[in-house]
């Protein structure tokens, strides 16, 4: 039995987080809908990303918050294997969000050229799809046999029961954690190259007092890239910090997970519920991700709050307009 200080407490926690995740993901989905300088298909991913966190506040954390608030599960073995679903689906979709995420950021840098052939507005669906299918083909196991959803005391939610198929939590692993760092680190990788070799074409290119014609335009191609490396970088930084928020409020469930199926471990329940909470915080604090790595969604935000935009916004904007 829980203490009721404990469920207060983790009431009021995860019903913060699950306020804010909610409030703050719509709120993304109105500001660009309504910002067209934000209307880019390096966002539609975002967007993507950010459908996934509203799964989280809408499907599971209410179901969490009901299961610690009844100190045990109330509502039906049907639910559960629904709600155990949604759980590890969303936790799939947002790895594979920020996977297609980096994908794009790698054509959008690297190949440039022929970035807008490659992502027009029906293969951007297109690839969101296959994202989803995937993302669906990796939750079902369960249903099938393959592991089984039921509900576990320690964490106050329905999830996969990773101890009756090691198999499936070893497939998982690969699948959802080790694939999409090498994914994601190959494409940064190239990235970094990328700009790398270019700052060195331009600089090598400019520094040549013989250049020819060809020079002049190979350095205009080199410089026409940089400048577009220069309007990717907000969004690439986003990224970035996104990823890295993203590992550090999953790894302890996912070091969890595998010391209790690998090492049969007990971990205590305030370990084990705050491993969850933190990674249900992952879809509240990619909304201060936005804002603070991109200033044109940072000022949207406070619009739609109703904030007035401080001295040097307004300074930043007469300038513009001048």
């Amino acid at each position: 039995m829980t203490s009721v200080a404990a469920i207060v407490v983790e009431t009021i926690i995860l019903v913060l987080i699950c306020a804010g995740a909610l409030t703050g993901n719509v709120m993304l989905f109105v500001l660009i809908a309504k910002t067209p300088a934000l209307q880019t298909k390096g966002n539609v991913f975002i967007l993507n990303l950010a459908v996934a966190d509203l799964l989280v506040a809408v499907a599971n954390m209410p179901i969490t918050i009901v299961t610690v608030i009844a100190d045990g599960w109330i509502l039906g073995k049907d639910v559960c294997l629904t709600s155990g679903f949604f759980t590890l689906l969303t936790f799939v979709a947002s790895c594979m969000a920020l996977t297609m995420i980096s994908v794009n950021r790698y054509h959008a840098i690297c190949h440039w050229t022929a970035y807008h052939h490659k992502y027009t507005n029906r293969r951007c669906a297109v690839y969101i799809g296959i994202v989803w299918g995937i993302t669906i083909g990796l939750s079902l196991p369960p249903f099938f046999g393959w592991a089984k959803f039921d509900f576990d005391e320690g964490q106050s939610y329905c999830f996969a029961e990773w101890n009756l198929s090691k198999s499936y939590t070893l497939f998982m692993i690969a699948a959802c954690l080790f694939g999409p760092i090498i994914v994601m680190s190959y494409c940064y990788i190239k990235i970094y190259k990328f700009k790398k070799e270019s700052r060195i074409r331009v600089q090598a290119a400019a520094g040549d007092s013989s250049s020819s014609e060809l020079h002049v335009v190979t350095t205009a191609r080199e410089l026409v890239s940089t400048a577009a490396d220069r309007s990717d970088r907000k969004l690439t930084r986003t990224i970035m910090t996104l990823i890295v928020v993203f590992a550090l409020c999953w790894s302890p469930f996912a070091i969890i997970m595998i010391l209790q199926v690998f090492f049969d471990v007990q971990v205590p329940r305030w370990a084990d519920l705050g491993s969850l909470v933190l990674g249900y915080m992952n879809s509240f604090c990619n909304v201060f991700v936005y804002n603070a790595t991109n200033k044109t969604i940072r000022q949207g935000y406070r619009t739609l709050l109703g904030c007035k935009p401080n001295r040097i916004d307004v300074g930043s904007f007469q300038t513009t307009t001048s």
